[in-house]
């Protein structure tokens, strides 16, 4: 009987013992689970922050530009004021080199200007030449003289002695600058493009001289 009783006594122990470790266990699962937890909602915690932070940051440098733009804005609309102003005392001549001083060109070789001897050496393959004019963009002018400032005609007219038999008329139109021009395909080192240029879109560009040549290396 004695015997019994100490069997029942062991079993006892052990099945407490593991009911123990068990709770411990698990309670060390919960520590580790609720620590993990923790650990995450901090994360969220500092990603949400420096989202935060970067929002704010984004939202001042957007106000300080709009404040910077406004700022612009003011001070163009005066100095378009005080030009319309001066504008009132200039003669026929002044007021044409002003208007003149409103466009500006550029005669470009896959977009590279020509140089002051109108002379150019691209690599072979696909060439593209463009005539740009880009204006200034301000409203001052009476329309009369805004004509005047420009080249006259169609400015493309102004490029002279260009056989275009082989290339496709290209160009772009935007509010302040278009461009148009030409362009061909698969030049061969050798090839030579020339072409001639009127004596007002010579002034314009700044060129010691009215023959343009392109050599394709």
């Amino acid at each position: 009987m004695k015997a019994n009783n100490i069997r029942n006594e062991k079993a006892i122990t052990i099945t407490l013992l593991s009911l123990l470790t068990s709770t411990i266990l698990i309670g060390c699962e919960n520590n580790d689970d609720l620590q993990q937890t923790k650990n995450t909602n901090k994360e969220v915690e500092i990603d949400s922050n420096y989202e935060q932070h970067n929002i704010s940051e984004y939202t001042s440098e957007l106000e300080s530009l709009q404040m910077q733009t406004e700022y612009m804005n003011v001070q163009n609309q005066y100095l378009v004021s005080v030009i319309k102003q001066m504008m009132k005392n200039f003669s026929n001549e002044e007021m044409l080199e002003f208007s003149k001083e409103q466009f500006v060109y550029e005669l470009q070789v896959n977009g590279e200007s020509i140089p002051k001897n109108g002379q150019l050496a691209i690599p072979q393959g696909d060439v593209e030449i463009l005539l740009l004019e880009k204006g200034m963009g301000y409203d001052f002018l009476p329309p009369k003289w805004l004509k005047k400032g420009k080249l006259s005609g169609d400015y493309i007219d102004h490029l002279l002695n260009f056989d275009t038999t082989n290339w496709t008329p290209v160009g772009t139109d935007g509010t302040v600058a278009t461009a148009q021009g030409y362009k061909t395909t698969n030049m061969k080192a050798g090839e030579r493009v020339s072409l001639s240029i009127t004596d007002d879109l010579k002034e314009r560009l700044n060129l010691a001289t009215n023959k343009i040549q392109i050599d394709v290396n």
